[in-house]
This record gives structure tokens, C-alpha cells and sequence, in this order.
């Protein structure tokens, strides 16, 4: 990604742009990454923050939370391959759709662990 603080709508653009230019290819550039935000419920104009992935610790089978997530009271909102999958194939369908719709699917997929149909 290329830098860290979004409102959602940057991300989601940011997103779908990248798939429209290079397809698949595009989601492994950037390594594993998360979003946080101060409120789980993210609608488009939300400020939210990409991070690295948690770190795992093998030793004792822990996840240690993102060091600057917790200084900034962030909780954990999706994953990378979430976001990306339910993009890209909303996009599939319909390359102009709307940032509106495709946080409709976003939460769809949350919801019902499918992709919603777009129409």
C-alpha cells in the first residue's frame, strides 16, 4: 500500500485501481497487511490504517498485537485477501462499479461469507 492513515473510500479505490491496472499480480506486491480503525463498523468516509500482520509467536501459539494499533486504542478490521478477493470480483462484474456498492459487498461478504451478486 502506499502509505498508512485512509478514509476507507481511498483504500477501496486505491484497490480496485491496482486490480483494474495489473489484475491478481497486483494484491502480492505489498506482503501481508491489515486494517485497523477505532471502530469496527467502517462506512467510506472512516479513517482507517493499514499495518503489517500481526506477528506470531510459535513459542507460546500467541499473536502479538500490532504495537502501534494498540497505542492508538485500533482494532482489527479485515485482512488483506478479504478485501481484495470481494474487489476484484465485484469488479469482474462490473468495472465502474461504485466505491458505494462495492462497501455494500464488503459488508456482504462480512455478513454472509459469500459474494453478493452485483445487479
Amino acid at each position: 500500500m502506499k502509505k498508512q492513515k485512509y478514509l476507507f473510500e481511498e483504500l477501496i479505490t486505491e484497490i480496485k485501481e491496482a486490480y483494474l491496472q495489473d489484475g491478481d499480480a497486483s494484491f502480492y506486491k505489498d506482503g501481508g497487511w491489515c486494517v485497523y480503525a477505532k471502530k469496527a463498523d467502517l462506512n467510506l468516509k472512516s479513517e482507517c490504517y493499514v499495518l503489517p500482520y500481526p506477528k506470531y509467536d510459535l513459542e507460546t501459539d500467541t499473536e502479538e498485537e500490532n504495537e502501534f494499533a494498540v497505542q492508538n486504542g485500533l482494532e482489527f478490521v479485515y485482512r488483506d485477501e478479504m478485501l481484495q478477493d470481494v474487489i476484484a470480483a465485484a469488479v469482474d462484474e462490473d468495472a465502474d462499479i461504485s466505491n458505494k456498492k462495492l462497501l455494500k459487498a464488503i459488508k456482504y461478504y462480512e455478513k454472509y461469507d459469500t459474494f453478493m451478486d452485483i445487479d
